[in-house]
């Protein structure tokens, strides 16, 4: 049980590490399409990072 634990936990805090190096290059890169996601940046950012603490406490837990 704690290698699934553990696995789940590093693939969560891969993924949302990914998610937010693509909202820094959407960023950086000042990309204006597809809208609904732009628009919607701040959310997506403030559920990645809590989505990987989460991802974090199944690693430490």
């Amino acid at each position: 049980m704690e290698t699934v634990k553990m696995a789940t936990g590093i693939s969560i805090f891969i993924i949302c590490l990914i998610i937010l190096v693509l909202i820094f290059c959407a960023k950086l890169f000042h990309i204006r399409k597809p809208e609904f996601i732009i628009d919607n940046i701040a959310a997506i950012g403030i559920l990645t990072v809590v989505s990987m603490m989460m991802g974090v406490l199944l690693i430490i837990s």
